[in-house]
């Protein structure tokens, strides 16, 4: 008797040993498939700025007449609020600037030694009594020699004057020179002072800054690598369950290949069950067995006994 079933072409299924492994792996991939992923946890993210580079940055602004610095919820630079526009060292450029430092026509007043004007006066007072001396000489002398009063007498007496009055001159202007000079060098050392203070007070705070930005820096590279660490973490936690269904998948695969199979059965009906589906399917429109056009108009009728001869003309037995 002929298959029903025609198996050419087919292939062959895991043995049956493995076929419920193979399930459970489909199973489970498909259920890791419909798993949730959180993208965030494996995302790479930015370290924010730490305590230290926060503070440092606002020293800056300090400086600098900025005002308070405003942040996002992240720690990020935002604005400024606050902010005055006058840097640190501004105070002492305003006190060149009033002291007229810069100009040494006008700024070497306010460093004129104050007892310069008592040591003029005392010194050209005792000149002008040292000269008054020399006069009343010229004239002893003269009233001795019996010219006082006469010519002689007065060309004497107007050289001395002439003479005098040039070097009283001369000491007064050397009085006016010397104490010039030094109200000028007092004026230029008040200007690098304030120079020298501004300078130094803009450098130890940058040098303070560095030292917090140096700082933050290092902590900012930690809490980076921190976030890296934790994204490569989600990345991995998201990969090893598919890493591990794919190692077990190629372990069954490998056995699986290694176990003889059953041949897979492609469905296809023989041609005599296609005779006797098609008889069937005849059979039941013209009414079954019973008699052709249901017994009542047929010339012929069929006991429906199968046992008595000549009642089954089909042959089945």
């Amino acid at each position: 008797m002929a298959t029903p079933y025609d198996t050419s072409g087919a292939g062959l299924l895991p043995s049956g040993v493995l076929q419920p492994y193979g399930q459970n792996i489909l199973k489970y991939g498909i259920g890791q498939l419909g798993t949730p992923i959180d993208v965030g946890a494996m995302t790479a993210k930015v370290a924010g700025p730490t305590g230290f580079q926060q503070k440092s940055q606002q020293r800056l602004a300090d400086m600098y007449g900025m005002g308070d610095i405003q942040r996002d919820a992240t720690g990020m630079l935002t604005g400024f609020t606050g902010g005055t526009g006058v840097a640190s060292y501004q105070p002492y450029l305003d006190q060149i600037s009033q002291q007229n430092l810069l100009d040494p026509s006008k700024g070497y007043q306010d460093f004129m030694s104050p007892y310069q004007k008592e040591i003029i006066d005392t010194t050209m007072q005792e000149y002008d009594v040292q000269a008054g001396r020399g006069r009343q000489t010229i004239s002893d002398n003269a009233f001795q020699a019996g010219a006082f009063g006469g010519g002689r007498h007065g060309v004497e007496m107007g050289q001395y004057q002439s003479e005098s009055d040039r070097n009283r001159a001369a000491l007064l202007a050397g009085l006016y020179g010397q104490g010039y000079n030094q109200a000028l060098d007092r004026q230029q050392n008040q200007l690098q002072n304030l120079q020298g203070v501004a300078g130094f007070q803009t450098g130890m705070e940058s040098q303070g800054i560095a030292g917090l930005e140096a700082v933050g820096a290092q902590a900012q590279a930690l809490e980076q690598q921190k976030l890296n660490q934790l994204a490569a973490a989600g990345q991995t936690a998201y990969t090893l369950p598919m890493n591990r269904l794919t190692d077990v998948a190629n372990i069954y695969g490998s056995i699986a290949g290694a176990m003889p199979g059953s041949p897979t059965q492609k469905f296809s009906p023989s041609p005599l069950a296609t005779g006797i589906g098609g008889f069937a399917n005849m059979y039941q429109t013209m009414g079954g067995f019973g008699g052709f056009g249901g017994g009542q108009s047929g010339n012929v009728a069929y006991n429906t006994n199968p046992s008595r001869p000549g009642n089954n003309p089909f042959g089945y037995v």
